[in-house]
């Protein structure tokens, strides 16, 4: 699973079918792409969501 669709599933619903690279998701979140960044490392670094090992 790529970081995009992961990322995606955690924040906006596990039920999607299509998603938004990381950039595009920053912009509908109107956070822009390195906060988004920073949660998918912490994610991973955490090793407690499965959707990031």
């Amino acid at each position: 699973m790529t970081d995009d669709v992961a990322i995606y599933l955690k924040l906006v619903t596990r039920n999607a079918r299509d998603f938004l690279c990381i950039d595009c998701l920053g912009v509908q979140l109107n956070c822009g792409r390195e906060p988004i960044e920073q949660l998918i490392t912490y994610f991973r670094e955490s090793g407690k969501c499965v959707l990031f090992r």
